[in-house]
């Protein structure tokens, strides 16, 4: 399918900001199906360095753009990142159940644990504001429930 698409319907684009700079890939499209105002679209994505081609499957609107789908194949990168991360930061792969339920909310413990580090690690990068203590994360302790035992109790 790949041989069927003309020169002129390939564009180089980036697929998004990676490590070394923008992906340049060039891409192409071929409509699959249509169906209600949707379409399938089977995406090629041809390597500039080796002339590879990867293929992916879109579902859109009929007059989706190019760029738009390229935008879509583009966020896969950022998505198995977060996955790659929260499994070697939170156990997200390190579950040992029997039922869907154990699973379920094991995973749901690991993303939420990923999300409260992302954004932990994002607020103590932020520059210091005026009134914020500086890289404060947690609530500010009023005061110290053991202490105030020890001192209604007399022993401190």
């Amino acid at each position: 399918m790949v041989q069927e698409v003309a020169a002129e319907a390939w564009a180089r684009l980036s697929s998004g900001a990676g490590t070394k700079g923008p992906r340049l890939y060039s891409w192409a499209r071929m409509r699959l199906n249509r169906h209600l105002g949707l379409s399938r679209w089977l995406l090629f994505r041809r390597s500039v360095a080796d002339g590879k081609v990867a293929f992916y499957i879109a579902h859109a609107r009929r007059n989706a753009a190019l760029e738009s789908l390229v935008r879509a194949a583009g966020s896969r990168w950022a998505v198995e990142e977060d996955f790659a991360s929260a499994k070697g930061e939170v156990g997200l792969a390190d579950y040992e159940v029997r039922t869907w339920t154990a699973w379920h909310r094991h995973m749901t413990l690991c993303l939420v644990a990923h999300v409260f580090l992302a954004a932990a690690r994002a607020m103590a990068n932020l520059p210091p504001q005026e009134g914020m203590p500086s890289k404060a994360l947690g609530l500010p302790r009023l005061r110290n429930p053991m202490r105030a035992f020890l001192a209604w109790r007399g022993l401190h």
